[in-house]
């Protein structure tokens, strides 16, 4: 009985660690922050996401480049800013061609996730 309590205690450590490492990666963005999030996909019935799309962000009142977002496999990507208007702008992407929008204007509130969306058409 008491190896079967040690071994459920240990279990629980594991467990506890494996569910910490990963959450890592999905920390909210810091106090007072928000996120924008880009989200890259192919028009038609069904919609794929496309992975590699690089999207700059800027503040709305132009500017340098202040983050480049690259999108994943799930075809997103984001970062933690600070409230304000920014602007999500397609750079580049091989293989595939926009069809909407080149830019898109986010505003960006505490504790908010908000959504650039952009549309590709791809070979």
């Amino acid at each position: 009985m008491r190896r079967l309590i040690g071994m459920s205690v240990f279990g629980v450590g594991l467990l506890a660690i494996a569910q910490g490492a990963g959450s890592a990666g999905a920390d909210p963005a810091p106090a007072g922050h928000g996120v924008l999030r880009v989200q890259a996909a192919t028009t038609g019935a069904e919609p794929a996401a496309v992975a590699g799309v690089r999207i700059g962000v800027t503040t709305c009142a132009a500017g340098p480049i202040l983050t480049t977002l690259t999108t994943g496999p799930d075809g997103t990507a984001a970062a933690d800013l600070a409230p304000g208007c920014y602007l999500a702008q397609f750079t580049s992407v091989s293989g595939c061609e926009p069809k909407s929008t080149t830019s898109v204007k986010v505003d960006v509130i505490p504790d908010a996730t908000q959504t650039a969306a952009f549309q590709f058409s791809c070979a």
